[in-house]
């Protein structure tokens, strides 16, 4: 019983994989943080996913990629 008032009591848990001063991150540093990332095996779909909602949430907007090729072939008789 004791230990379920203390448990209620306790800070809520952060992930190890959000670190303090995410927050205060801007565009290009969330940027890097997310590309560093997908070096951490496992845990990467989980920290990326962190660092994708604090870009949403700072409205961070990545230039779409955009590739057109435009083939054109003539034949003569």
């Amino acid at each position: 019983m004791l230990l379920f008032l203390l448990l209620g009591c306790a800070p809520p848990n952060r992930s190890i994989l959000t670190h303090d001063g995410d927050e205060a991150l801007d565009c290009a540093a969330l940027k890097a943080k997310f590309d560093f990332a997908a070096k951490l095996g496992e845990n990467a779909s989980s920290r990326r996913r962190h660092i994708r909602a604090l870009s949403t949430e700072k409205q961070c907007v990545t230039p779409p990629k955009i590739s057109i090729l435009i083939g054109m072939s003539k034949t003569f008789n």
